[in-house]
């Protein structure tokens, strides 16, 4: 197979959660079986987009505020605004956490006058798939 035809399906954060980007939904594997507990969300549009830039950008760098509202916001002619992305992002960081992903899984920081987000590259594992045709 040829890695260049491979196409990211979604993102395994840690070793229980599944993001599947086409479905917009992410799951805890591991809760699956446990009716008391969240097992899965389904993301809006745009907080989606937002989480899988952060997740495609995710090596340990800080993203800054107005490269994410140009990329997820601007770049689909959404009217961006700081107050905009703080809303959004603390309601990802509510929906991720009642799936069990750690508070600090998305930090807000600030390096060399950039402020912004960054992620650990480390708790993030790319899941690839080979489009059919191009086998």
């Amino acid at each position: 197979m040829d890695w260049k035809s491979a196409k990211v399906y979604g993102y395994m954060i840690e070793p229980d959660i599944q993001v599947n980007i086409n479905q917009s939904r992410i799951i805890n594997i591991k809760l699956l079986t446990n009716e008391k507990s969240t097992s899965a969300i389904k993301l809006r549009k745009t907080m989606m987009r937002l989480f899988i830039y952060l997740l495609e950008n995710a090596d340990n760098k800080v993203i800054g505020n107005e490269e994410i509202l140009t990329n997820v916001w601007d770049k689909y002619g959404l009217s961006s605004s700081s107050q905009r992305l703080w809303q959004v992002m603390h309601c990802l960081r509510r929906k991720l956490s009642m799936l069990g992903i750690a508070e600090d899984f998305i930090t807000r920081t600030e390096e060399d006058h950039v402020r912004g987000f960054c992620i650990n590259k480390d708790r993030v594992t790319p899941i690839y798939y080979f489009d059919a045709k191009n086998l």
